[in-house]
This record gives structure tokens, sequence and C-alpha cells, in this order.
């Protein structure tokens, strides 16, 4: 499957959330920087705190240390003695001419005869060749040669020299192998395994000799005036800037800054760049390629002459030579690119290496082109230059693979070779050219796949809103960038781009937006891979990029640098797992309906209670334990004793109660009777409640103002037989019917869910609750158990009043669940996209939509633009039947399913402990919604996220949905109209409640009554006894009563429910709309807990 997580081409350090805190605190950097820090491994604070104060001082080792340093110091001091002519020889890389320039300028401050020499690369080529040697002789006769950079296996060439009468100081910083010099001074960090100079670049160790040197000379500090120029071959030769070469950088950058030296400042100038805001990172794209022209266009003395001159108006001319220079390497690079490409279209067969050669092509851009073919092909390439009937060669490998092992194994067609593993140089006779390239093909076919591809790194994932102008800035504290400490590249996943564009004059380059729902920030991608395709993309994808601040106009803003997009897309077409098709069936009456397991019943009753107890625990919830709270609760419920449980949302509230009304009606026939303070609540409670008490053979129903009279007479008989134990109901309909519950005789137990609402009821506000005592009292006042996650002290007492409760039986678990976070996306613009970016992520997520169609429609979105998961993700609602609600929630629960795009109707009753993001995509329709919805998240503990994404745009469709609970005066005397006239012209009514809604509006044209509003209104009539209804579907018949008796709207509990709803929805809104991220987690993380009670 496509996507960062599953690329091959990227590689993603590994987080370290702890390290990183400890980093920031202990360091005062932004959680940026201690993110970088850390996935480099750099955890201690005290490394840190050196790793982000680079000092010479402190980081830079005795030269001594160096082997071989002191006999070289010692044998160019005799030469400084005796007034010897000295030769530096260096090489026509930036680093050669580097050393060369400081060890030449250093020396002549010391008052020595000393004269800069470079190999020529056309006719000399590298090191201390036989005709280079013959040009230094001819130029100064020179008594001592002094190497820098080179000379580590010239043994014969040293010898030479030696024989000649000229004497030879070494210093090299390549591995040695078996060709040495012996008999001179030879100093090279890398003779010492053990040497802490090891990484330094040549101009590092003749740096190293000048400090060393000047120390002796009497000029300790003369090293100091020459880091500059250090730091450009260290940089160029990309050494690893840590310990030693990070100080050398840092302070090279920092005296470069000041802008003295006459070389770096004209060809800075010509350049276009600033030196007063120059950065290691940035000069191997401006000063280094134009000294590296030089040495690649065979004119290197150019380049060298201009990192030696102290004279402002010689180094103008010079810089301006070596532009011309390198336009001219740039001219002759693209055209020898042309022509290799155009040369490898005609001979590249898909094999495992490109190689291809041209008479005449220029050796000194070889390297390069071979890079370009490298980039295209994904294959080792070699470009071969023929001269003579000879090939010489340069390659560049790919990913891991080996091209020197490679190139060994075909020696026997080659004249010469050299190299190491990522680069080589090739010499054969020209007509062994296709004869090498059969055999390097033969060779690499035998290497696995994988060796083949690049793997670039990735330091962090971030979500786009960490991006400020300040924290990309605070990257800036890592510097210098370069080898060992890259300048971070960023990973974004899941986002989406907006705003696409193809820009560039040859439309090579995208633009675009990249946003994830939350965020957005600019973005852009210099020569996309396929940039046809990235510009029409509409799904998400995962970003890498390098993060800049980019200033336009006197505003700077974030910008993204993409080095890459990964597409997410499925390895091939997959099967939904639970098609839609077959989730469309709709439910038929009784499709809730489950029959209670007698015989496991009967088997049940036989258990004394405390075994009954356990084994209910084990039916309910497994082998996990009861919490202390739990088990509080359960004893006093157990003794008859009504008790108070504060417990935080995902505690388990729920379980006590469904626990003890099981026991309580297997072991002594007692009903129970569940409050609830919503309607809606009650029927997403109800589907799994009833299921889960079913297995033990208690059977639940529900009584609300929506059940139709026939459906209530029903239950209630039950209730009275016994068949009936346990029914979910509202404090409406509780206190207007309680006359009909106390008939049965049988409630022995009352719960009051969400109690806090009690609490808080009022005369004209939640007046319903206000008639417990009152209930209580005609039910033969049987046990009472109050829960909540929210019951400040005042709430609690007031609890503990209505439903006489002691303050002895107040249970609180103080409990809190520091795994959840809250994603605070209230009001953004774009939660299409931020849902997505969520979705992407693969983990286990439920997305709470507002009603049936938007659930549908998400569910298709997300299909689209997620199409890796399309198949993984589904929709429910409580519109599907039994069995298909059943198989989402088991394919959800087997991790087949990785989101479920829900109504509320989602999650009541069943225990998910995996579910990492809860997304409230629309307004939840109070706070009960909100919480339990929320609650949802983390369960196993686990860190787990809230994504809040509704907003005040929500609140009129809730309204709509809730106004239909309870239509006003106006739709139901519409309504009252149209049935009476419908039933009066034709009889019972046949009409769907559509239909119905249409002639309501003939009748009454200026009140708009809808299908939802219909079914309220049929609900509230048949319950104060105007109208019956029969029938379901197509069968459904609606007869009015002749001459119905006066009754009030108050005396509907139907009625009283729907407006109940309204009210807590418009309190609801006014909280969370406005209260902080941090007054969210507090609502679902921990409870509110009273100040008396035992807490457990």
């Amino acid at each position: 499957m496509s996507g960062l997580a599953n690329s091959r081409r990227w590689a993603v350090l590994a987080h370290d959330p702890a390290a990183e805190r400890a980093l920031a605190d202990g360091l005062g950097v932004s959680a940026l920087v201690a993110r970088v820090l850390a996935a480099r491994g750099v955890t201690d604070v005290a490394e840190a705190r050196a790793f982000l104060t680079p000092s010479l001082e402190r980081d830079w080792a005795d030269p001594l240390l160096i082997p071989g340093m002191d006999a070289a110091v010692s044998r160019v001091e005799r030469a400084l003695d005796a007034h010897e002519a000295i030769a530096v020889f260096g090489d026509f890389d930036v680093d050669g001419m580097s050393s060369t320039c400081l060890l030449t300028l250093a020396l002549r401050r010391l008052g020595a005869d000393v004269h800069p020499f470079i190999p020529h690369r056309f006719g000399e080529g590298y090191g201390l060749s036989r005709e280079a040697l013959a040009r230094v002789r001819a130029a100064c006769s020179p008594d001592l040669v002094v190497t820098v950079d080179n000379g580590i296996a010239a043994a014969r060439e040293v010898s030479w020299l030696v024989g000649e009468g000229v004497d030879v100081v070494v210093t090299d910083h390549h591995e040695p192998a078996d060709l040495v010099p012996e008999g001179v001074p030879v100093t090279d960090p890398k003779l010492d395994e053990g040497c802490p100079s090891r990484d330094l670049a040549g101009a590092g160790v003749a740096l190293k000799l000048v400090c060393e040197l000047g120390r002796r000379r009497g000029a300790p500090d003369l090293w100091l005036d020459f880091i500059d120029v250090a730091a450009l071959g260290t940089l160029s030769d990309m050494m690893p800037l840590a310990g030693e070469n990070r100080a050398l950088v840092a302070e090279g950058i920092s005296r470069m800054r000041e802008a003295t030296r006459p070389g770096l400042v004209a060809l800075a100038a010509t350049a276009g760049v600033d030196l007063a805001q120059v950065s290691a990172d940035g000069l191997p794209f401006s000063v280094i390629p134009r000294l590296n022209a030089a040495g690649r266009m065979g004119s290197t003395d150019v380049a060298l002459e201009l990192l030696l001159t102290d004279d402002v108006s010689e180094a103008t001319i010079l810089a301006g030579r070596l532009e011309a220079i390198n336009a001219e390497r740039k001219e002759t690079e693209s055209a020898l690119s042309e022509e290799a490409f155009a040369e490898a279209e005609r001979t590249y067969r898909g094999g495992r290496a490109v190689v291809v050669a041209g008479e005449g092509w220029h050796e000194g851009v070889k390297g390069i082109v071979a890079s370009r073919l490298v980039n295209r092909y994904h294959v080792p390439a070699i470009v071969f230059s023929v001269t003579d009937g000879v090939a010489r060669g340069s390659g560049r490998s790919v990913g891991s693979v080996d091209l020197f092992h490679a190139v060994e194994q075909c020696s026997d067609v080659l004249v010469r070779f050299g190299g190491h593993a990522g680069a080589v140089g090739v010499t054969c006779e020209a007509a062994r050219v296709d004869e090498f390239r059969e055999r390097l093909c033969r060779a690499l076919e035998e290497l696995p796949d994988e060796q083949f591809e690049d793997t670039g790194e990735v330091t962090a994932i971030v979500r786009l809103g960490e991006l400020s102008v300040e924290s990309i800035a605070s990257l800036e504290l890592l510097q210098p960038f370069g080898q060992g400490n890259k300048k971070p590249l960023l990973a974004s996943v899941g986002v989406s781009m907006r705003n696409r564009a193809r820009v560039g004059a040859d439309g090579a380059h995208v633009r675009f937006v990249a946003t994830d729902g939350a965020s957005c920030v600019p973005a852009i991608m210099f020569r996309a891979p396929d940039a046809e395709r990235a510009s029409s993309w509409e799904g998400v994808v995962d970003l890498v990029y390098e993060a800049v601040n980019e200033t336009w106009q006197g505003r700077t803003k974030p910008k993204l640098m993409v080095r890459d997009i990964l597409y997410r897309l499925p390895d091939a077409p997959l099967r939904p797992v639970v098609p839609d098709g077959e989730l469309e069936a709709p439910p038929v009456p009784g499709d809730d309906a489950v029959t209670p397991a007698e015989g496991r019943r009967a088997e049940l009753a036989r258990l004394p209670y405390e075994g009954l107890t356990d084994a209910l625990r084990r039916s309910l919830i497994g082998d996990a334990p009861l919490l202390p709270a739990q088990r509080a609760a359960l004893d006093r419920l157990a003794a008859g004793r009504s008790c108070l449980a504060v417990m935080a949302t995902g505690r388990g509230k729920s379980l006590v109660f469904q626990l003890h009304a099981a026991r309580e009606a297997i072991s002594r026939d007692r009903a129970s009777v569940f409050v609830y303070p919503l309607r809606a609540l009650v029927a997403d409670q109800a589907f799994h409640l009833r299921e889960g008490l079913a297995a033990d053979g208690v059977s639940a129903e529900v009584l609300t103002g929506e059940t139709p009279a026939p459906e209530r007479a029903r239950v209630l008989a039950g209730l009275a037989s016994g068949s009936v134990d346990v029914v979910l109901t509202t404090p409406e309909f509780l206190a207007i019917h309680r006359a009909s519950f106390a008939e049965s005789r049988r409630v022995g137990f009352v719960v009051v869910d969400e109690a806090h609402h009690a609490g808080l009821a009022k005369p004209g506000d939640r007046d319903a609750y206000l008639e417990l005592p009152a209930v209580l009292a005609e039910l033969g006042r049987p046990a009472a158990l109050a829960v909540t996650a929210t019951a400040a002290p005042g709430v609690a007492a007031r609890i503990c009043e209505l439903l006489s409760i002691g303050r002895g039986d107040v249970v609180v678990d103080g409990a809190s669940r520091p795994n959840l976070a809250i994603d605070d996306c209230r009001e953004i613009r774009d939660r299409d996209a931020a849902l997505a970016s969520i979705v992407a992520l693969g983990e286990k997520t439920i997305v709470y939509a507002s009603t049936r169609d938007q659930a549908v429609s998400l569910v298709r979105a997300l299909r689209h633009r997620v199409p890796e998961l399309a198949h993984r993700v589904a929709f429910y609602h409580a519109g599907l039947s039994r069995d298909a609600r059943g198989r989402v929630e088991r394919a959800f629960r087997s991790d087949e399913l990785a989101c479920i795009v829900s109504t509320s109707a989602f999650g009541e009753g069943v225990n998910l402990p995996g579910v990492r993001h809860v997304v409230l995509f629309g307004l939840p329709l109070g706070e009960v919604e909100f919480n339990q919805m929320s609650g949802r998240a983390g369960r196993d503990g686990a860190p787990a996220t809230v994504h809040v994404l509704f907003g005040s745009r929500d609140v009129y469709a809730g309204e709509r949905i809730l106004s239909a609970a309870a239509p006003a005066r106006p739709q139901l005397v519409a309504l009252y109209r149209a049935l009476s006239s419908l039933y009066r012209s034709g009889g019972p009514i046949s009409l769907d409640d559509e239909g119905i809604a249409r002639e309501a509006r003939a009748l009454e044209p200026r009140v708009a009554l809808d299908a939802p509003e219909v079914a309220s209104g049929l609900a509230v009539f048949s319950e104060l006894g105007f109208a019956s209804v029969a029938g379901w579907g197509d069968a459904r018949r609606v007869s009015m009563a002749a001459s119905p008796e006066r009754m009030e709207l108050s005396q509907s509990a139907c009625y009283a429910e729907g407006l109940r709803a309204q009210r807590a929805f418009s309190e609801f809104c006014a909280w969370v709309l406005e209260a902080t991220p941090d007054e969210l987690l507090a609502r679902v993380s921990r409870p509110i807990t009273p100040d008396f009670g035992i807490i457990v």
C-alpha cells in the first residue's frame, strides 16, 4: 500500500516524546527543535546544549593527536628556518583548493618562500603525477613539497621525488591503503582508528598543521584567520558536521559574514549571495559550485588565485572570469547531458545499469551527467569519454548498491578502475564498452531490488499547525547544516492539495496550498516527477518537504518546499469489508426484538447472589475485573441502599446498573426502570442493552412518548406479568405514567442516568425530575442509583435529596483519563479536509455525523479522498437492520474496518477499547451525546484524541432536527385540521408522513410542515387520545377520535420530551461553542466530584 508509512523511498526517524519534553524544558527550545534533536539521537540535555553551542575552544582537539603531525610540523619548521623553497601541492576540487590556499597564506605570514600548485585535471590528473611534479620543479625548484588533500596513496611518486632530492611532507585525510609513502613525514587522522580528528577534510588537516606551526612560531592565533577557507573545504567534501567540524564550520560561517576576504566577497557578489546572511547549507548551491567549476573545466588556477588574492580589483576580475567559466560548465554539462540521454535512450534496455560512451565527451562533467542518469533511470550509471581508442568513465551508484564491488567483478575487461561504493572511475578499451556494459548488468542482476532504492531521511512527521514562522525560524538553532546534520526534512500525512496549478515555462512545477483542514500552508514542488497527476489529484497525500519562511512584500509566512508527493492508493482494487448494498435493507417491525435465553436464566438463578454477580460480570465484560467504584456501588445496591456513583465518562457507570438490574431480575424477579435525560439516548441505549441482557435471559423494552399506544400497553402488561424485566424511559414519561408503572408492583430498582440533570432541575426547567420523590414513593420506594460524571457539591447534594441517598452512599471514582487529548478545530473552514487527514492515519476512528444522510455522504467522500482505505470505511445508523448493524460492529471490532461514520447510535452499550480517534463532525444534540461520544476514545488507556470539528454553522441543523420533536402549536393545529379533513372524507388515512404534510400545507399554505414534524405530531395526538395509529409502513392507518376530550400538550410525555431536548440543546450550544479547549477536555477526561462521599 502506498503512502509514507509503506514507502521505500523514505525512512522516518523514531519519535521519542519523553526525550522531546525533557529537551524542550531543559533547553528552553521550541518543540520542533526538541523533536529534531531527539529523533537524531541527541536525547541528553547536556549533550544537546553542547550541540547547540558549537565552540572551537571546547571542541578543537590538539593537532598532535593526529598521527604524524609532530614530524610534519617539525619538517616545515626546518624549512622555514633554512629559508627553503616550499611547494604546496593540492587537488583540483574545492577541498584541495581551500587546503592549498590556507596553508600557502599561513606560510607566507610566517615568512616562507612558498609556491602553491594545483594539478591540471586534463593532462596531469589527480595527485602527485610525474607530469605535475615536472611542472612544479620547473616553476620553483622546491626543496620541500607539502601535499594537502592528497598523497596518502602516492608511495611511488614520493619515493621518486625524494630520489630527485626534493623532500616531502604528506598531509591528507583519505583512507590509507598499501601505498602510504615511507621515509617522509605523513600525517593523516585516518592512520589511527581512534583519532578524534578522523572526520576532518583535507582543509581541516591543513588547518591543524597551521595551528601547531603557529603555536611553535609564536603566533598561536594564526590558524584562526583561515577558518573561513577551511570551512569551504569541509562543506564541499561533505564531511560530517559533528564535533570539530561542526565548530569549525560554525566559526567559519561567522567569519564569512564579516566579509573581509576579497575573493569570497567578489565571488559572492557574482553569485548573488549576501555574505551577511550566508549559511552552511546555502554555500554548496552558490559559492562552492563556482569554485568547483574551475576544476571541472581545467581552469583551477583562476579559482585558487581568487582565494589567495587580497586585492579587491583583482578579485573582482577573477570572480568575473570564474562566473564565465561556470557558465561554460553549465553549457557543457547541458550539451553532454543531452547527448548522454540520447545515447541512453538508444542503448538502455531496462537492465540494472546505464552505460553510455561518446567520442571526445568532456572529462570534467562526466560525474555530474552520470548522476543525472541515475536520477532518471534509478540504476547505477557510468559515462565514458572516448579518446584515441581509450574510454575513461565516471560512474555513480544508486541506493545501497556497492558499485565498486560490481565493477571489480568485471576487472578482466578493464585497464584500471578505482573508487568506492558510491562512485567509481573506470578505464577500458573503447571496443570493450559494450562487453563491459553486459558484464556489469549481469553482476548487478544478482542484487535484490531494495538495494536500488534510494532511501531519504524524514526527521519528523508534523501537523501543519505546528509550522509557524517562529517554529520554522527556531530550526536555525541547529545550524550549521550539512553532512550528518542536514536541514531536517519533515512530513505531513493525510493532507489535501487545494488550489493546485502547474507553473513555470514548461509547467514542470506544481504549486498548491497544503491543508489538513485546520491549517493551510502554501507549497511548491519544483520539477515534479508527474506534474499532471499532482495538479489533478483530489485525494489526500503524504508530503515530504523542507519548511522555510518566505518573505514577500514585507510579509513573512511559512512555505513548504516539497521534495516528494506520496499518493495514498491501495495496491489493488479491494472489495469493501461491508458493501453498502448489504446495509441498505430497511429495518422491519420487530427487527430490534431479541429473545431472552431462558435456559441461561434458569442456570444463573441457581447461583448464590455473589456467584450470580460474578457470572454476570463475566457475561458482560469478560475477564476484566470490576473497578473499585463499581464494586462499592454494587455492594450498596445489593444491600438495598440507594447510591450516587460519580465516575468519569468511559469508566463503566452503565455496567453497574445493567449488572444489578440483571441480578435483581434473575434472583428476585424484580423489574428495573432506567431513566435517561433524552428520548434519543433511550433509543441508542436500547439497541445493545437488549441484546446484552437477553444473553442472560433478561428482557428489556422502551417506553417513551413516541411509543405507540398498543406497544405501550404490551410493555406495561409485560412489566406486570414478569415478561419484561427492564424498561428504558425518560423522566417525562415516568412522571406522567408513574401510576401505570406502579400497578406492576415489581419495580425494585430505578436508575437515573446523567443524574446531574436532576440535580440542576427547577420549576419550569427539567421539572419532570422534581417529581422523582413522588414517583419513588408511588413505586414503593425501590433502591435508586444515580450516575453521572458531573456532580459538583451542590448538584450532588440535590441528587441525594431527590433520591433519598445518604452521604455515606455517595461513591466517587477519582480516576481521570489522562490519555485523552482534545484537537480543537471548531469553526474551521475546511473540515472535510480535516476529516480526511484524520482518517488517513489508518487508526481506529469513529466519526459522528448529525444525520443519517450526512453519515452516508461522508463515507462516500472519504472513500474518494482516501482511496487506500475505501474498503475499510463504512456508515452506521439506527435505520440499518439489526443484522447490518451487527456486521459493521463486528468488522470494526476485529479491525477489518478502520473507520465508522455514524449517528449517535454507534457505540452505545458496546465495549470498544482500541478507538484512537473520535471525530465530532456534526454538533452533538446535547451534553450527554457530547460526553458519551467523546468518552469512546481511548478506553484501553492508550493515547487517543477527540477531534472537535463542529461549529456555530451546525446549530441551525440541530435546531431543525429537534424542532420536529416538539412542533410548534401552529404546526400541530395545521396537522390536526389536515388529519381531521382527510379522515372525514375518506376514513382511516393511509398516506405516509410526507403525504400528510403536503395535505396540511395545502390547507394551511402559511404553515411549513414537514414529514418529521408529522411523525412527532401523530405520536403526541396518539398519546393524548386525539388519534390512533395501527400498522406499519404501507399498511399504516391513522384514525381520528370522534369527540376527543380536551387535553393540554403538557400532558403528553412525547411533547415534553421534545421540549426538553430543545432546551438541552440550546444550553449545550451556549457552553460548547464558547468553552476553552481545556474545559472541553476536562468534561470528558475527569469527573466533577462532590466534596463528600467515599473516594475509591
